[in-house]
């Protein structure tokens, strides 16, 4: 709870926002807020370059296999669909066939092998640019099936080359399959016809060559039926289906350039949170030695209670402003009764030691939620909210009284200090000045008639049986 007599003035306060608690919570949240969205956009910045990087990576390696794959398809084509190539295997020429089709395995980087089939299926050429094959026995045809065999679904005379991505001996490589065919064959359609592979491999040094081109490292083709990997493009073998994907190891731009940048960002995004540290403990003094200074402008030095500009600003509040309008308010109007006589008999020391003990009753009846102002000399007022502000004056009044029955100690003598209190309860819409009028006018009646009891504003035959019922005039 509130202290009655500052209740007022920090509600005016925090409902403005100069709270010294708020200003500081609010510039080192800035500073929180800040380095925050330094680091989250610069991590998605890096992390967005790494995406662009690899989308940019896997553009080049696909577009690289498909040129690999389209560059055999062509080459084999141009090789087989020529009336020399098909008289040369009929006639089994071999130094023509090696001279006209086979260096272009041996002696150029177009095939890295070429293998000719008789029309029975049978390998009976095989040109290697390794060397490493023997003889035409040598050559595992179960990985060119797939070709073979999607091969046969075509006719002749279309001319028709199989390609994609197989196996040869477990290495992967683009494949091309078509038929030896002449221009002048007729009938192609039925005719028995050799057949044509060509061949080139991913391996070693052409994945090294993509490597070097797209910078990634650890390139490597796995089949199909392995876990997916990122990043990676799929290979498609001869009737479209993946039958391989194609992985690497990314170079992550963005990652290395974050790391590259980090120990200077974090010394930028410490400088700023320092700097909002800086200003928010500032700040926060500020408001302090601020509120302290208004604290002593608004409260009065020898009570310790509110003053009149610190009433002033109690009632520009929002909560009591909006109390006093709907009429949830009761003021109190309290003049100590031979105040001026103490002072003159007794001197002022008596007199502002009667003023603070008065300050101390007054605190003690009221309850948290209300405030008690001192309006200067020996007047004071009770603001109570309630409600029922009849109930809640009658009750704060009546501890009042009970509170200045006991005598006061001075330093030579004690006195007993009596007051005169004058009640005005609020009404919806009842200005304030209205309000403390009434309240005025109820203490003077009670002043006037010398009484016991507390004079709530009404019409005089109320005052005068209110003092006949509750008790007999005291002296001024």
């Amino acid at each position: 709870m509130l202290d009655a007599r500052h209740s007022g003035i920090t509600e005016g306060r925090i409902m403005i926002g100069t709270n010294p608690r708020f200003i500081f919570g609010y510039l080192l949240l800035l500073g929180i807020v800040a380095v925050g969205v330094i680091l989250s956009s610069v991590f998605w910045l890096t992390s967005r370059l790494d995406k662009l990087e690899q989308q940019g990576v896997e553009n080049v390696v696909e577009l690289m296999v498909t040129e690999k794959v389209e560059r055999v398809k062509v080459s084999t084509a141009d090789y087989a669909h020529w009336n020399l190539a098909y008289e040369l295997v009929i006639a089994n020429d071999k130094d023509g066939l090696y001279d006209n089709l086979g260096s272009g395995a041996t002696e150029s980087d177009l095939f890295d092998q070429i293998v000719i089939l008789n029309s029975k299926g049978k390998v009976v050429h095989v040109y290697d640019s390794t060397g490493s094959l023997g003889s035409p026995e040598d050559f595992d045809l179960e990985g060119i099936l797939p070709f073979l065999a999607r091969l046969k679904e075509t006719i002749p005379a279309d001319y028709v080359t199989v390609s994609g991505i197989g196996t040869v001996d477990g290495v992967y490589g683009a494949i091309a399959a078509t038929r030896i065919t002449p221009d002048y064959l007729e009938n192609s359609e039925s005719a028995p016809l050799p057949v044509m592979l060509g061949i080139k491999l991913f391996n070693e040094d052409a994945l090294q060559a993509i490597a070097r081109l797209t910078q990634g490292t650890g390139y490597a083709i796995t089949p199909v039926g392995d876990p997916p990997a990122d990043p990676a493009i799929e290979l498609a073998g001869p009737d479209g289906t993946p039958v391989a994907q194609l992985i690497w190891t990314h170079n992550q731009v963005g990652t290395a350039l974050r790391t590259e940048i980090m120990p200077a960002l974090l010394l930028v995004c410490v400088s700023i949170f320092g700097i909002c540290l800086f200003a928010a403990r500032y700040f926060h003094q500020q408001s302090k030695a601020l509120d302290r200074a208004m604290m002593v402008a608004s409260t009065d030095k020898l009570t310790g209670l509110l003053n009149r500009s610190g009433l002033d600003e109690a009632l520009r509040a929002p909560k009591v402003k909006a109390r006093i309008d709907a009429g949830h308010v009761a003021i109190i109007y309290l003049d100590l009764n031979g105040f001026k006589q103490l002072n003159d008999e007794h001197g002022h020391d008596d007199g502002d030691q009667a003023l603070r003990i008065t300050a101390e009753r007054l605190r003690d009846a009221v309850r948290p939620q209300d405030l008690v102002v001192r309006l200067g000399g020996d007047e004071f007022i009770c603001m109570v909210f309630d409600r029922a502000p009849g109930a809640a004056a009658r009750a704060v009044s009546d501890r009042i009284l009970i509170n200045h029955v006991g005598p006061i100690r001075f330093a030579h003598h004690e006195k007993v200090v009596t007051s005169s209190l004058g009640v005005a309860l609020g009404e919806p819409g009842l200005a304030w000045e209205v309000l403390m009028s009434r309240a005025d006018q109820a203490m003077y009646q009670a002043k006037r008639g010398k009484l016991t009891v507390a004079v709530f504003h009404e019409a005089d035959d109320m005052a005068n049986a209110q003092a006949g019922k509750h008790g007999a005039p005291i002296a001024a």
